[in-house]
């Protein structure tokens, strides 16, 4: 089942709720991203849609104040557009739990969202905060020297002349809304300690800052080592999944995750 919901001043805000009313899991909230629609990047939201929605898990895709067919509003941003959304689907009665999140920057309103707002039990963050540290260096260096010897000084001049940004500080902090590492460590440990569950992709589109996997570890800390905590590097994988089989593994985490970390209760409460 699919339909049309407009929320926010107005009823300005323009969004599509996907699958059964009778699912007990906590509703999928999709902003857009960038300024690609609510489809998703290459329809990445409506696969999303339809493989959840065969699985029992409602999805909620919107675009926000200046995407889609949502216009610019004032005062209200992306961040308050998110809450509005939220505040949306449970004065409807669709749900009181939910995971929000999605490719960059809805991977970063999904990290917001859990942070700020206790209905958020869950996020999926595809290709979202992380920081560099000594082991993107590590790999920066071992790329480096898979090339052709005859190479090497002339990348390493270049390296130099770029100079190094300081290892915690965020990659993209001039266009990404991202905490410090200090900041993204406690934040994690806060919703950890409030059973929040959270899905980390990360792809060869973010090389800019993610280039091995145990960059996880040292970006969030202890955290990272939580097993309601998931992370995956798929250095095959560009940042907006256009390959067939690129959107398929990911289909097939995310539902795997969901029906791991929010299991049906049997005889019990209602999950959503």
């Amino acid at each position: 089942m699919q339909t049309i919901e407009r929320f926010g001043p107005d009823g300005r805000l323009i969004g599509i709720l996907d699958g059964d009313a009778a699912s007990r899991r906590p509703v999928l909230v999709l902003p857009n991203a960038g300024l690609v629609p609510r489809a998703g990047p290459f329809r990445l939201h409506v696969e999303i849609a339809r493989r959840l929605g065969a699985s029992g898990v409602r999805t909620f895709r919107f675009d926000l104040p200046g995407a889609g067919e949502s216009p610019h509003l004032s005062g209200i941003d992306a961040r308050a557009a998110t809450r509005l959304a939220l505040d949306h689907l449970q004065a409807r009665g669709i749900a009181q739990r939910f995971v929000v999140g999605g490719v960059c920057s809805a991977a970063d309103r999904g990290w917001i969202a859990a942070v700020e707002d206790p209905r958020v039990a869950g996020a999926v963050l595809l290709d979202g905060v992380a920081f560099k540290g000594p082991w993107f260096e590590f790999a920066r260096i071992a790329g480096v020297l898979a090339r052709p010897p005859r190479t090497w000084l002339g990348v390493m001049r270049r390296r130099l002349g770029e100079g190094s940004a300081a290892a915690d500080a965020p990659a993209t902090a001039a266009y990404r809304d991202w905490p410090t590492r200090a900041q993204a460590q406690a934040q994690l440990a806060a919703l950890l300690a409030r059973d929040a569950r959270l899905l980390f992709v990360y792809t060869r589109g973010v090389g800019d800052y993610f280039r091995d996997l145990r960059q996880f570890g040292w970006s969030f800390g202890a955290g990272a080592r939580d097993p309601r905590v998931t992370c995956h590097y798929w250095r095959d994988v560009d940042h907006t999944f256009y390959a067939r089989f690129a959107r398929e593994r990911l289909l097939d985490a995310l539902q795997a995750w969901y029906e791991r970390a929010f299991p049906l209760r049997t005889g019990g409460s209602d999950a959503g």
